[in-house]
């Protein structure tokens, strides 16, 4: 799996960073305080996570290998969205599940000048489909994909790097002033949230993907081996 430093705090960390902006000396100890703060920190990376698919949800899988399988596939339990399907350094394109019909059999198989055969796979119900069926050959699957963000328990740490840590707990002040009807004090800290969004938008372009998240090509945009 892909490793991201820089996500070494915890939800304490968050709790005591939060206090902190409410003018508190400490992060609270009654856990209905807690639960309920989490609660809007969790709210906030969802709130993010929804926004377009980013850097810190990077991940890889080789758990899956060539079986003949016309089953299908496991998808890693965390996975959101495939970027990349590669077996045998072939890479396979990723089709709407209602186009699989098209390249079953001899659809799959195109004449140029040489025969060709274009490697798809379609995904459903938590399952990859080779099309066409892969043979028994034992080759490796390597997966890259985004992971699914949920919603992190009390000792656990978010995936988005540490030096966002403002962006949740700014999201999480401004439900605290919500809850207590102090809407006014509530635009500072959501504007700071959106601040931090952006700047978190030129990281993911710096980083090679662009500003706006990674789209699933339609298949026939895509050059394939």
């Amino acid at each position: 799996m892909i490793d991201h430093a820089g996500m070494a705090f915890t939800t304490s960390d968050y709790q005591t960073n939060l206090a902190y902006r409410l003018g508190e000396t400490s992060a609270p100890s009654d856990s209905t305080t807690k639960a309920q703060r989490l609660e809007w920190l969790n709210m906030g990376y969802l709130a993010i996570s929804r926004r377009q698919n980013w850097w810190w949800q990077e991940a890889s899988s080789t758990a899956n290998t060539n079986t003949g399988s016309t089953t299908g596939y496991a998808e890693p339990s965390d996975l959101k969205e495939f970027v990349e399907l590669k077996i045998d350094d072939v890479w396979y394109t990723q089709i709407p599940y209602n186009d699989n019909e098209l390249f079953t059999g001899t659809g799959a198989i195109v004449t140029l000048p040489t025969l060709q055969r274009h490697f798809k796979y379609y995904r459903f119900a938590g399952r990859y489909y080779i099309v066409p069926t892969d043979s028994n050959d034992g080759e490796t699957h390597n997966i890259k994909y985004f992971k699914r963000v949920v919603k992190i328990t009390d000792g656990g740490s978010f995936l988005i790097p540490d030096e966002y840590m403002e962006a949740l707990t700014a999201f999480a002040e401004a439900r605290y002033w919500m809850s207590i009807t102090q809407q006014a004090k509530a635009v500072a800290p959501f504007q700071e949230f959106e601040e931090a969004i952006i700047e978190m938008k030129r990281e993911h372009s710096r980083r090679g993907w662009g500003s706006t998240g990674y789209t699933v090509k339609d298949p026939e945009d895509v050059r394939e081996r």
